[in-house]
């Protein structure tokens, strides 16, 4: 698949056929993020719906030139989706019984050990959800998205060093915070 080719006839005179090729190529890749993170099957196909109507709406600005792959900008957009979710009204009514997939590698740490395990999930999502965007995206990037810091420097326009150091930032307090979760 060529997808700057898909790109281009997307803009050029909205080639649907294109549009169906780009999106159901990266179909997949965004449900299985977007369902990591959130509670439900039907969340996850609504966010995911609404990360491609997004795509299609704003693909006039992708620059293909820019640095970032359109995966990567893609990622950038289901990070923001998933960041307005979480401070939306939906999701503070009650909407958040978060699961993962247990299939999952483990990370060393303690924490991610029972993050991904289900434990605290909820909890831990709350407490994210109530930090700033930037935070909040390098977060989902490096745990969900499997991005390294240096992808997520590009995807957010931020110095390597701040990336590591706002996600080191969050995982202390993430850690002083459920300190005593058992």
């Amino acid at each position: 698949m060529n997808e700057l080719r898909l790109i281009k006839q997307i803009r050029r005179n909205g080639d649907r056929a294109a549009a169906d090729r780009l999106v159901r190529h990266y179909y997949d890749d965004m449900y299985r993020f977007v369902r990591r993170q959130v509670s439900s099957d039907d969340i996850a196909l609504d966010l995911t719906q609404e990360i491609f109507i997004s795509m299609l709406r704003s693909i006039g600005h992708y620059d293909a030139r820019g640095g970032a792959s359109f995966r990567t900008w893609l990622h950038r957009i289901a990070a923001n989706k998933l960041i307005d979710w979480y401070r939306s009204r939906a999701y503070r009514n009650g909407a958040a019984t978060i699961t993962l997939d247990e299939t999952e590698p483990v990370d060393e740490s303690d924490f991610t050990r029972l993050l991904e395990s289900g434990e605290l999930v909820e909890q831990v999502f709350a407490f994210v959800g109530e930090m700033p965007p930037d935070t909040q995206k390098i977060f989902r990037l490096h745990l969900f998205g499997g991005y390294t810091f240096r992808e997520i420097a590009g995807i957010t326009d931020l110095a390597e060093g701040s990336v590591k150091s706002r996600y080191y930032r969050l995982i202390q307090r993430l850690g002083k915070e459920f300190a005593d979760y058992e």
